[in-house]
C-alpha cells in the first residue's frame, strides 16, 4: 500500500509541475515576465505530460494498451501482441486495444443477425460487445503468416484464437450508396469485400465502442 501511495504521490506531484512549466498564465508562474513565458504549442504543453506518464508506466511493467489488473497481488502483462482478459475467454489487441473472443460462433448469419448476435452476446460472464467495423476486423489479418501463406487461415501466426473459420466474417460497415451491402472479410484469401446484406456469414465479435453503423435498431429487427 506504501509503494502504491508513493507512485500515486510522485504521478500527482509530477502532473502538478508539468502543468505549471507547460500552461503560460498558470498560478505557479504568474510572476514570471511574459518574455520568460512565451505562447506554446499545444504539442509543447502536453509533451511534459506525456513523459511523466510514459515514466510512470514504464516503471509499473506497462508493455501496451493491453494491461490486466492485479491477481493475488501479482500483475500481469502478456507478451506478444495478445493478451489473454476475462479468465481466457477474450484477448486483447496489444496493436489497436481491441478485446475479441477467443472463439467465434460457429454458425451463419445474415448482416442483420450478425448484429444481433454480437448485441446481446456473454462472453466471460460480460456483455457490451459488437459486430466490429470493417476496419477493425481487417486489423486481425496477416497475409504474410506462415498459415496465410500456405493456404490456410490469414491470421497472425501464434495467434491465440479458437475455432475461427477459413471463410467471409460480417463487419457492420454497410457500403456507401448501396446499403443493401456490407462489408465483410475472407480469413482465407486476406482480404475484404462486399455482399448483399442477406447473405450468409460468420460473426466474430469485438468489445469496443457499438458500431451499428450509425443506424437504430430498426435495422436489425
Amino acid at each position: 500500500m506504501s509503494a502504491q501511495l508513493s507512485t500515486i504521490t510522485r504521478v500527482g506531484v509530477a502532473a502538478v509541475l508539468a502543468l505549471c512549466v507547460a500552461l503560460p498564465g498558470a498560478t505557479c508562474a504568474k510572476n514570471v515576465p511574459p518574455e520568460k513565458n512565451p505562447v506554446r504549442s499545444f504539442n509543447e504543453i502536453l509533451s511534459p505530460i506525456a513523459n511523466v506518464d510514459a515514466t510512470i508506466r514504464a516503471e509499473l511493467g506497462a508493455t501496451g494498451p493491453c494491461e490486466v489488473p492485479p491477481v493475488g497481488g501479482k500483475k500481469f502483462y502478456g507478451a506478444g501482441r495478445f493478451v489473454g482478459v476475462l479468465y481466457g475467454v477474450a484477448y486483447c489487441d496489444q496493436e489497436t486495444g481491441l478485446v475479441w473472443e477467443v472463439s467465434p460462433a460457429a454458425g451463419f448469419f445474415n448482416w442483420a443477425g450478425a448484429i444481433s448476435h454480437c448485441a446481446t452476446r456473454q462472453v466471460g460472464g460480460r456483455k457490451g460487445w459488437s459486430l466490429p467495423m470493417r476496419e477493425q476486423l481487417a486489423s486481425l489479418v496477416d497475409t504474410n503468416s506462415v498459415l496465410c501463406i500456405g493456404g490456410g487461415l490469414c491470421l497472425p501466426d501464434s495467434h491465440p484464437f479458437q475455432n475461427v473459420q477459413a471463410a467471409d466474417y460480417w463487419s457492420a460497415s454497410t457500403t456507401a450508396g448501396s446499403p443493401t451491402f456490407a462489408w465483410i472479410v475472407n480469413f482465407f484469401i486476406g482480404g475484404a469485400l462486399v455482399i448483399d446484406l442477406e447473405g450468409n456469414g460468420h460473426a466474430w465479435c469485438v468489445r469496443d465502442s457499438p458500431s451499428y453503423d450509425g443506424q437504430g435498431l430498426a435495422a436489425i429487427e
